[in-house]
């Protein structure tokens, strides 16, 4: 791990994983963050959760996700973490939810269509998950989670099919940054 401090614009080594992580996904909830998923050294896909505290500047593993996979989404919302879409064997559909201050996951409605590399956003209240690639084509789709219904369902389209993208909330608006719309998936 590596540590930036704005103050001085200098980085310095953080603790390091406790192993080797790649496409692992990250979100700071409540003054820690939280590393879900990814590879190991083995190149295998793991269900793996660490939760890094910078006050005991220490990393914890957590309850394992049910469902091991990469490249997904995390969000914050209803006091849980929530996984989102990614890559087990193939682009998945998968949604599962973390309680943190429980240590417990379970599964949410999956979504409307399987989404590796996808985008992801909170905005009034609801979970938007748009873009990615289902393994054979990138995808411009935008899918909005519904917290009342526990549904998911259509919300438009980007202008472009782009996976591997981020995003920022900022001021009501919605960023899409970067990503790619090259065809090799």
């Amino acid at each position: 791990m590596e540590v930036f401090n704005p103050l001085n614009g200098n980085w310095s080594a953080g603790v390091a994983l406790p192993s080797e992580v790649n496409h692992g996904t990250a979100i700071t909830v409540n003054e820690k963050i939280f590393l879900v998923g990814g590879k190991n050294a083995s190149n295998q896909i793991i269900n793996q959760v660490l939760c890094f505290d910078p006050y005991t500047n220490q990393w914890q593993a957590k309850a394992n996700m049910p469902t091991a996979r990469e490249a997904m989404k995390l969000v914050w919302l209803e006091n849980r973490i929530w996984a989102i879409g990614g890559f087990d064997v193939s682009a998945t559909n998968k949604v599962e939810s973390y309680y943190p201050t429980i240590d417990t996951w379970q599964a949410e409605a999956s979504l409307t269509t399987a989404r590796n590399w996808p985008v992801a956003w909170v905005a009034n209240g609801r979970i938007y998950v748009g873009g990615g690639t289902n393994g054979s084509s990138n995808l411009n789709s935008i899918e909005v989670y519904d917290p009342i219904t526990k549904q998911w369902s259509s919300a438009g389209n980007f202008p472009e099919n782009k996976y591997a993208a981020g995003t920022a909330v900022l001021n009501d608006k919605v960023y899409v940054i970067a990503g790619s719309t090259a065809s090799d998936v």
